[in-house]
């Protein structure tokens, strides 16, 4: 899991491993790749559990603490034994995070919490007494991921009016008017990270188009494809799907089935025995 959401592993050390996020690959959302990659250890290593369990009576559970914050990353060492690793007060509390965690959960300090909140559930452990720090520092048990994810961009509770894109935002709206004719399309929007482009979407979705047709109804959906998705196939797609069908991870299969052949009854009847395997298949 470390390797697939493209962390780096430091070190091994003994019944413990370091691993960090951000060198040398950075991502905006290192922070959510640590959760995520620490919610399938715990959720991989139960096959481990039973197997030791039963063959040796033996009950293994893993712990894992989570911190962020600035460090010293590169080569350490001589000639002789050289490691690439990081270095820095930030390592000292995620260590803290591991070691006051209870077995079998993930523990998180409020620099991760902050910016992982509207992604992940979270149980408030307040302030924990931990080894080096004179006051209590906050922590977190992570719980799993929110049903409904919240957005990570922009500030809560804040909503500024956007100013320029004088033709970009014009000509999507045009775009909107010959969909209400029939007329689909494909639109690249592409940019640099942070100029906007999420931003310019969101105004067209919330500002009103002018149609000739009031009638016409326009349904809005999204699918998102992360950039720690490259191997799985048809990504957004899933993702897009599983939302408009109302999917949940939880759910049983045949659960998961039903609710497929249900919303393809509504959009084509007549053609459901085609439409439901794909659709099944694809979303797993």
């Amino acid at each position: 899991p470390i390797y697939k959401f493209e962390g780096t592993i430091a070190r091994l050390m003994g019944d413990g491993i370091l691993a960090f996020y951000g060198a040398p690959i950075a991502h905006e959302d290192d922070p959510q790749r640590a959760l995520l990659a620490s919610l399938e250890i715990l959720e991989g290593i139960e096959t481990y559990r039973d197997k030791i369990k039963k063959e040796w009576d033996i009950d293994v559970k893993v712990r894992i603490g989570i911190n962020t914050g600035l460090v010293v990353v590169g080569g350490v060492g001589s000639d002789l034994r050289m490691e690439y690793t990081a270095l820095g007060d930030a390592i000292n509390l995620a260590a803290r995070m591991e070691q006051t965690a209870e077995p079998g959960t993930i523990q998180i300090s409020e620099n991760t919490h902050r910016l992982v909140e509207p992604i992940f559930s979270f149980e408030d452990l307040g302030g924990i007494e931990v080894k080096g720090k004179l006051e209590p520092v906050q922590a977190y048990r992570v719980l799993g991921i929110k049903m409904q994810p919240g957005q990570i961009r922009g500030i809560e509770g804040l909503d500024a009016p956007l100013i320029g894109r004088d033709s970009e935002l014009p000509t999507l709206r045009g775009l909107v008017i010959e969909l209400h004719k029939g007329r689909g399309q494909i639109t690249s929007v592409m940019g640099e990270a942070g100029l906007g482009k999420s931003r310019l979407v969101s105004e067209l979705r919330k500002s009103p188009t002018p149609v000739a047709d009031k009638k016409t109804k326009l349904i809005w959906m999204e699918g998102r494809s992360l950039s720690y998705e490259t191997s799985t196939p048809y990504a957004p797609f899933v993702d897009l799907f599983s939302q408009h069908l109302g999917l949940d991870k939880d759910q049983k299969d045949v659960e998961r089935h039903q609710m497929i052949k249900d919303s393809a009854a509504r959009v084509a009847p007549d053609q459901i025995d085609e439409i439901v395997p794909f659709l099944a298949s694809m979303l797993d």
